[in-house]
């Protein structure tokens, strides 16, 4: 009986042993590797989230900028981490995660290849706000460059715009009615919250062609974009 009981008892521990043995490993088994993040298909959206963040930009500006953007937004929990690591806030994270999902997003119009590039001097913009002591248009050069459109104010860098052409829903050329035809003066773009209003410089003087080519431009790079023209009575 002494020797039954011996046996079961040896039995048990080389169980209990064994199993100790092996516990350790099952954690350490599903640990991710380190260089698993970097390999996430997120890897470059992380970065230039985390880039744009550092640079004290806004949160309600980086989550336009990426609104409609045609990168991956399906972030992974470790994508998450880097990026709270980074010091990126859960309301940003959450915003550019959102916004992926919201009605119209997957039909943005595609994009200008980098053979598209252009530049247009001789511009004005117009303030937004009241306007006193200073002239409503604000002299500068727009450029059209990596699928986005940037405003450089020739005084005020300030006032500056990037705006990416995918959050870009329409663009209108403003026009005088009269007989014999209408005169395009003034080329407006708009997003879902905002627009902007360029002329040429001289518009006073009746010069518009930069502000046709813009129209043209942006016609054949996104034909998809809804293109049209407003009437007016005055300039």
């Amino acid at each position: 009986m002494k020797t039954l009981v011996l046996a079961f008892a040896l039995v048990a521990a080389v169980s209990l042993g064994g199993r100790s043995e092996a516990q350790p490993q099952d954690p350490y088994a599903q640990q991710v590797p380190a260089t698993q993040a970097a390999s996430s298909p997120n890897s470059a959206l992380v970065e230039d989230i985390t880039r744009l963040w550092k640079a004290n930009l806004s949160e309600e500006f980086i989550s336009k900028y990426f609104a409609h953007s045609v990168i991956a937004r399906d972030l992974t929990p470790d994508d998450v981490v880097r990026l709270r690591n980074a010091g990126v806030p859960e309301s940003l994270i959450t915003s550019i995660t959102l916004r992926a999902s919201e009605p119209g997003a997957a039909a943005a119009p595609k994009a200008a290849g980098p053979r598209d590039a252009r530049r247009w001097d001789g511009l004005t913009r117009r303030n937004s706000g009241v306007v006193l002591l200073k002239g409503r248009w604000d002299a500068g050069v727009l450029e059209f460059k990596d699928a986005s459109l940037r405003w450089m104010d020739a005084k005020d860098a300030g006032k500056n715009v990037l705006l990416p052409a995918a959050q870009i829903t329409e663009q209108q050329l403003t026009c005088l009615k009269k007989a014999g035809g209408n005169e395009c003066f003034e080329w407006v773009v708009k997003t879902r919250n905002d627009e902007y209003r360029f002329r040429d410089v001289g518009w006073q003087q009746g010069e518009n062609a930069k502000v046709a080519e813009l129209f043209e431009f942006f016609s054949g790079a996104y034909p998809n974009l809804i293109s049209s023209r407003r009437p007016v009575d005055e300039k």
